[in-house]
C-alpha cells in the first residue's frame, strides 16, 4: 500500500573512513562478517541455493571463478574506531570547552552548533570524545564536515538522566517533566490518523506508537502506557497536564534516561559531510521525519550509527546524497526514509530491527522506504529483522539499481517495488521474509537477474491491481513530472532470469496475478527464463507457479514441465526434484554442470557491469 506524505563504488577503506589499521578494522567487524558468512552458508546448504558458474568454452561448460567478493561488511565502523585526518584549519568542540573560546584544539568550543555558526564554508569541525546532548542545524550557507577526533567515541544523545523520584504506592514520579512532543501519527502535523482501510499508520494493538516519549532503565527500554493507572513494572506514562512522568520500575540505584530532544542534525547546506559518530535516543515525531534529516543536495553520511529514535532514524529529502557504511537499528518506525532523493547512492547500509513501536506495515514502516526518487543505487547493504518490509520503493521511483544486497527475516516483504518503473535487481540474497521475498506491484521495466530467493512467504509475487498513473486522483504521483509516459503503473517488460527460487511458506513459489482482471501474464510482459525452482515437498507450497489468465482465476501449475508446455516459457528452466530438497543431493549434481549449470543464460552487459562480472561468467543465483 502506498504511503501518503512523504559514486561510484570506492575501496573498502575509503568508503568506510580511515581507521587505525586494516587489521584492527577486520577485528572490529569480525562478528558482523561472520554472521553474513554463516547466514549465506545456512541458506545455501538448507535450500540448495549455491551459485553455478560456467563458461561456454568449446568442449562444454568449464568452471570459471567469479571475481572475489569485496571484504565489505554492511554497517558503520564501531563508534570510536574511525581515524579521519584532522586539517590544520579545523575547529574543535569538547565537552570541556566554552562557546566563547577560539575553537582551537587548546581552546575548544562547547557546542557543535556554535562551531557551525563560526565556521567558514568547507571547514572541518572535529568533536572530542563524549556524549553530546545537543541539536545541530547546519544552515544553508555553511557546508562543513563534522567528524570525531581520531579514535575517540562521540555520541549525540537525545536523552537526559533523571535522578529525582518520589515513590507513590507501586510507582515512582518525576515532577516537572514538560516535553510537549508532537504525537501526530502521520506526516501532517496535528492531523489525525488516516481512516481509509489499509492507510492507517497506527496498529490498534499499539495505540501509543506515534508518541515520541521514551524511557530506559539501565539501558532497557520501557513500554509507554496511556495513564498512570496503567503503569506496571516495565512501563511508564506521561501526564502532560501536570508535567509528570510515572515509572513502574524501581529506579533506586539505577540509571533512568528519558528522551527530551527531537532531532540530532538538520542538514540544510549542500555538500555537508557527517561521519564517524553515533546518534541515539531522540524523540523524533512522525512529522519530524528523522533524527537526522538531509535537506540539501550532495550531502554525505558515512560511518554513522543511528539507533533508538522514536520513529525514523535517517530521512533524505534532497538529491545526490551518498550514504555509506551507516547502521540503522532499533528505531521506532523505520530505519530510513527518502523522498525526492534523485541520484542517491547507498552502499554498505545496515538497517535492522526497526519499527520497535509496531506501526502498521503500511503505509510506512520497516527497514528503508524510498519514494518519488530517480537514478538510485542501493548496493552491498543488509536489511534484516525489521518489523515491516526490508527495502521498499513506492510512488513513482525510476531508474533504480538494487545490487548485491542481503534482505532477510523481515516481517513484511523483503524487496517491494510498487507503482514505479525501471529497475535492475541483481545479485541479491533474499530469504526468510514473512511476506513475499520480492513483490513487483504495478511496476514496469524490471530486469531481475541472478538473485537467490529462498523460504519467503511467496518468493516472487508479480501483481497488477486497479491503480493507473493515468488517473491523477490516485495518490503516488511525482508532481515534478506531471506527464511521464514511461510511468504507467502497469506491469510490462518484466524479465526474470538466472534466479534460484527455493522453498516457500506461502501457497506458491512464483506467482503472477492481475487483481483488476484485465491482463494475462503474457499481456503484462512477464518472461520467466532459465531460473531454478524447488519446492520443499510435493505439496508444499501448494503450487509451483501461479499465472494470470486475465478475467477469472489464474492458472496454477504444480510442476515446471506443464507450465512450459502451456506457456512456452522456461524451456531452459530447471525444477529440482522434491526428494532432493531434503536430501540436498542436487548440490552435487549441480557441481557436475549438466542439468543446472548449462541452463544459465548469458548475462546482459549492463547487468554484468553492475555485478562486476566478465562476459565469461554465467551463473544461476547470487554469488
Amino acid at each position: 500500500m502506498t504511503a501518503r506524505g512523504p559514486h561510484r563504488p570506492t575501496s573498502s577503506a575509503r568508503a568506510r573512513g580511515a581507521t587505525r589499521s586494516p587489521e584492527e578494522r577486520r577485528h572490529l567487524r569480525r562478528a558482523a562478517v561472520a554472521w553474513v558468512v554463516v547466514a549465506a552458508l545456512v541458506v545455501g546448504i538448507a535450500y540448495g541455493t549455491v551459485a553455478f558458474i560456467v563458461s561456454q568454452a568449446e568442449g562444454g561448460p568449464t568452471a570459471v571463478a567469479p571475481p572475489p567478493v569485496e571484504d565489505f561488511a554492511p554497517g558503520a565502523a564501531a563508534v570510536g574506531t574511525t581515524a579521519y585526518p584532522v586539517p590544520e584549519t579545523a575547529l574543535f568542540v569538547s565537552k570541556e570547552g566554552a562557546d566563547e573560546a577560539a575553537g582551537t584544539e587548546a581552546a575548544p568550543l562547547r557546542t557543535v552548533q556554535q562551531a557551525v555558526t563560526v565556521a567558514t564554508p568547507g571547514q572541518t569541525i572535529v568533536v572530542r570524545e563524549g556524549s553530546y546532548h545537543q541539536r545541530v542545524t547546519v544552515t544553508a550557507d555553511k557546508p562543513v564536515t563534522i567528524q570525531p577526533y581520531p579514535d575517540e567515541e562521540v555520541w549525540f544523545d537525545g536523552s537526559v538522566v533523571l535522578t529525582e523520584w518520589v515513590p507513590d504506592g507501586g510507582m515512582w514520579i518525576a515532577e516537572g517533566w514538560a516535553t510537549g512532543f508532537d504525537s501526530s501519527p502521520t506526516y501532517a502535523r496535528g492531523a489525525p490518523d488516516n481512516t481509509e482501510e489499509g492507510w492507517n499508520f497506527i496498529n490498534p494493538e499499539f495505540p501509543l506508537a506515534a508518541h515520541p516519549d521514551q524511557v530506559w532503565v539501565d539501558g532497557e527500554q520501557l513500554r509507554q502506557v496511556a495513564t498512570s493507572d496503567d503503569v506496571v513494572d516495565g512501563a511508564f506514562a506521561v501526564d502532560a497536564g501536570s508535567s509528570r512522568l510515572f515509572l513502574g520500575t524501581d529506579p533506586s540505584n539505577r540509571e533512568v534516561r528519558a528522551s527530551d530532544k527531537t532531532k540530532a542534525f538538520a542538514i540544510q547546506s549542500e555538500n555537508t559531510v557527517l561521519r564517524g559518530i553515533g546518534v541515539r535516543r531522540y524523540a523524533t515525531s512522525v512529522p519530524g521525519f528523522g533524527a537526522i534529516t538531509v535537506e540539501a543536495a550532495g550531502v554525505t553520511i558515512e560511518n554513522v550509527v543511528i539507533e533508538q529514535s522514536a520513529t525514523t532514524g535517517l530521512f533524505v529529502a534532497a538529491g545526490n546524497a551518498t550514504i555509506t557504511g551507516v547502521t540503522l537499528r532499533a528505531n521506532g518506525m523505520m530505519g530510513m526514509g527518502a523522498n525526492f532523493a534523485d541520484g542517491m547512492r547507498v552502499r554498505g547500509l545496515l538497517s535492522s530491527g526497526n519499527n520497535t513501536e509496531h506501526f502498521n506495515n503500511s503505509p510506512v514502516s520497516g527497514g528503508v522506504k524510498i519514494t518519488r526518487s530517480r537514478e538510485l543505487v542501493i548496493e552491498k547493504s543488509q536489511f534484516s529483522d525489521n518489523f515491516g518490509p526490508g527495502l521498499w520503493f513506492d510512488q513513482s521511483n525510476a531508474d533504480v539499481k538494487v545490487v548485491g544486497n542481503a534482505i532477510s527475516a523481515n516481517q513484511g516483504h523483503g524487496l517491494f517495488l510498487e507503482i514505479s518503473s525501471s529497475f535492475a535487481v541483481a545479485g541479491n540474497t533474499i530469504s526468510d521474509n514473512l511476506d513475499n521475498g520480492v513483490k513487483i506491484n504495478d511496476t514496469n521495466e524490471v530486469e531481475m537477474w541472478n538473485n537467490t530467493v529462498t523460504n519467503n512467504g511467496r518468493n516472487l509475487s508479480i501483481v497488477q491491481d486497479t491503480r493507473r498513473a493515468s488517473d491523477s486522483s490516485v495518490p503516488g504521483h511525482d508532481d515534478r513530472r506531471k506527464s511521464d509516459p514511461s510511468m504507467t503503473w502497469i506491469l510490462d517488460d518484466i524479465v526474470v532470469s538466472n534466479n534460484v527460487f527455493s522453498g516457500s511458506t506461502g501457497d506458491c513459489v512464483v506467482c503472477v496475478e492481475d487483481y483488476s482482471g484485465e491482463f494475462t501474464a503474457e499481456q503484462l510482459g512477464v518472461v520467466l527464463k532459465s531460473n531454478a525452482y524447488q519446492r520443499v515437498s510435493a505439496g508444499a507450497p501448494r503450487w509451483l507457479i501461479v499465472w494470470s489468465k486475465g478475467k477469472g482465476n489464474p492458472a496454477v501449475f504444480t510442476d515446471l514441465a506443464t507450465f512450459t508446455d502451456e506457456t512456452g516459457l522456461e524451456r531452459t528452466g530447471v525444477e529440482l526434484s522434491d526428494g532432493a530438497a531434503a536430501e540436498r543431493s542436487w548440490l552435487a549434481q549441480g557441481n557436475e554442470a549438466s542439468p543446472v549449470v548449462a541452463q544459465a543464460r548469458s548475462i546482459p552487459a549492463p547487468i554484468r557491469q553492475l555485478l562486476g562480472w566478465s562476459a565469461a561468467v554465467r551463473q544461476m543465483g547470487a554469488s
